[in-house]
C-alpha cells in the first residue's frame, strides 16, 4: 500500500482566467500589508511575539499576538511561533524544547499523541472543559 506524504508539494494549480504574474504581485502586496500590520500592533502594545521575526498567523486571526508572554510562562503559543522555534528562531530566554503550540497541547489533552513530551505537556495542561472528565492517562 502507498501513502502519499503530506509534505509533498503539490502540482501548481492555475486559476482559470488569472495571470500567475497577477497572483504573485497579489501575494506580494498582501505580504506586505500584513507586516504593516504587524509593525503597528506591535507600536499598539498588542503585538508580543516570541520569535525573531514576527509571525503572522497570530495578526490575521486575532489582532494581536500574546505568544511572547505565553513562551515565558510556559503556555503554549501558536503554530507558527512553534515552528520557528523548532527551526531555531526563538526570540525568548526560554529552553526551546519547553515551547509546544496550541495543537500540541490539544492532542496531549486528548491522548492523541504519547511520547515523554506529551507527558510533560500533559502535566502542565488545565484540566479539560465541560464537566468531570478525566483527563487521558499518558500511557
Amino acid at each position: 500500500m502507498l501513502l502519499a506524504l503530506a509534505c509533498a508539494t503539490p502540482a501548481p494549480v492555475e486559476p482559470v482566467g488569472v495571470a500567475p504574474d497577477a497572483l504573485e504581485v497579489r501575494r506580494k502586496a498582501l505580504a506586505d500589508e500584513v507586516r504593516t500590520m504587524v509593525t503597528e500592533l506591535e507600536a499598539a502594545g498588542r503585538y508580543d511575539c516570541c520569535v525573531a521575526t514576527p509571525c503572522k498567523t497570530c495578526a490575521l486571526r486575532a489582532g494581536g499576538c500574546r505568544c511572547g508572554d505565553a513562551a515565558r510562562s510556559g503556555e503554549p503559543v501558536c503554530d507558527e511561533c512553534a515552528a520557528m522555534w523548532v527551526q531555531g528562531q526563538g526570540a525568548e530566554p526560554v529552553d526551546p524544547r519547553e515551547i509546544y503550540s496550541f495543537l500540541e497541547a490539544q492532542r496531549a489533552m486528548s491522548g492523541e499523541v504519547c511520547g515523554e513530551r506529551v507527558r510533560r505537556l500533559q502535566d502542565r495542561a488545565p484540566e479539560p472543559r465541560g464537566g468531570d472528565a478525566p483527563r487521558p492517562s499518558a500511557e
